[in-house]
């Protein structure tokens, strides 16, 4: 939502502290096993994990692989700046490139060059990560970050995804898409899924846009007694502490495409929305915004 487009506690005791660090291990492996990392492979045909593609956000750069080959791809954002950040992923039309998106964004346009938004790991707060799984055909794409106007600010990098090598062993040719635990239909102007879908255990949400035009889903932890209109109101003016922190989510996915989010939500309040500009305002304006609880 809100795109720029538009626009320690004390230490344990020594048993509980080392049964601390295995739960948070544990709690930190369970979404990549549910985006298929600890599935297995071989000539059984079982199933084995997507090809990770680590990318790493700095104020206001991306550190990337240049080059990674096609296919189910599990892409992962660690937010290492003092800002919010997110990486969405648009493939670039033939003979463009992303000085040329970078030039458009610049000067004004939502999106720029006639690129495919792909989607991509939604906004994070520093120190925290964005995990999600992608099918990345062949060509030249951008890596942007709209989030208050970052791209403007050179915000942005190249990846090429290459044709499969003939014969190669690759990591995702038994790759199949993760196991999800619910699906959420991103539609004009509306988020569709069963009741539950967001709740506090590890999940794999399968997002798809069944709607017309481009669309995201960016996840926000309300902090405790703060309120969406404050959110609102501090987002306009920008004054004082943010009543809201970003959680992930889903970058913008173009009509027809979709992904998979991994998830882990501590309890407390939250909501979902999309920030996809529509002229002069956003999807969430238009009532693509909705609160949700995790107990």
């Amino acid at each position: 939502m809100f795109r720029s487009r538009y626009l320690r506690q004390q230490p344990a005791l020594r048993p509980v502290r080392a049964m601390t660090a295995l739960l948070r291990t544990l709690l930190r492996l369970a979404p990549l096993c549910l985006l298929g990392a600890c599935a297995g492979g071989g000539a059984d045909g079982a199933r084995t994990q997507p090809r990770l593609l680590r990318l790493e956000a700095r104020d206001f750069t991306f550190a990337t692989p240049a080059a990674v080959p096609a296919g189910l791809t599990r892409v992962r954002l660690v937010n290492r700046g003092a800002e919010w950040h997110e990486a969405g992923i648009a493939r670039l039309p033939e003979g463009t490139s992303a000085e040329a998106y970078l030039a458009g964004a610049r000067a004004g346009e939502s999106f720029p060059v006639g690129a495919v938004d792909f989607g991509g790991p939604g906004k994070v707060a520093t120190g925290d990560s964005s995990e999600v799984v992608l099918r990345l055909a062949p060509g030249r794409y951008a890596i942007v970050c709209w989030a208050d106007g970052h791209v403007k600010r050179g915000m942005i990098a190249t990846l090429i995804v290459t044709e499969p090598e003939p014969g190669a062993q690759r990591a995702d040719t038994s790759a199949a898409p993760p196991s999800s635990d619910a699906v959420v239909a991103l539609q004009d102007f509306r988020f569709v899924h069963a009741p539950g879908a967001f709740r506090g255990a590890p999940t794999v949400l399968h997002l798809r846009n069944e709607g017309r035009r481009p669309h995201d889903m960016t996840i926000y932890r309300l902090h405790p007694g703060r309120t969406l209109r404050e959110f609102g109101a501090w987002y306009r003016s920008r004054q004082g502490a943010p009543p809201a922190v970003p959680a992930g989510g889903m970058n913008t996915l173009a009509p027809g495409r979709e992904g998979w989010a991994s998830l882990t939500l501590p309890p407390g309040r939250y909501f979902i929305a999309c920030g996809t500009p529509e002229g002069e305002t956003i999807h969430a304006a238009m009532g693509m915004i909705e609160e949700f609880e995790v107990r």
